[in-house]
């Protein structure tokens, strides 16, 4: 499988719309894989989406992402987990070794559709009640 994650710095670059480098890695069951950097520069949304394609990539793990795009990868067969952010050696390592949580890498402040919600809370009467969430 291979995994592409767009870089900044050192970290997840906070959105894969404006990314001009994304780390590619081979991933082959936990031993890391090969890993090289290649270069997105500053190309057109249908342009990174096919050359995502052409280098065969299978996920692409990433900051925010724009519908559109994350659309357009999703035509291709491209499996988008989004809204991660941290070190791209720390999230390539977890993702290499199956013990990738999406919780664990979740950009601060998103709320990530309720994947993350454990409980729910109501209003009953007056106060609020929390219940747990199926």
């Amino acid at each position: 499988m291979k995994v592409a994650v767009p870089e900044w710095q050192g970290r997840v670059s906070p959105v894969f719309d404006v990314a001009e480098h994304v780390v590619l890695v081979d991933s082959d069951g936990g031993n890391g894989g090969s890993r090289h950097v290649e270069s997105l520069g500053r190309t057109a949304l249908h342009e990174r989406v096919r050359r995502l394609a052409e280098w065969g990539v299978d996920v692409l793990v990433c900051g925010a992402i724009s519908a559109p795009l994350s659309t357009l990868l999703a035509s291709q067969g491209i499996k988008v987990i989004p809204l991660i952010c941290g070190d791209v050696d720390e999230i390539v390592r977890a993702f290499c070794e199956g013990r990738f949580e999406e919780e664990q890498f979740a950009m601060p402040g998103c709320c990530r559709k309720g994947r993350f919600a454990r409980h729910r809370h109501r209003r009953r009467g007056g106060g609020l009640t929390t219940e747990e969430s199926p």
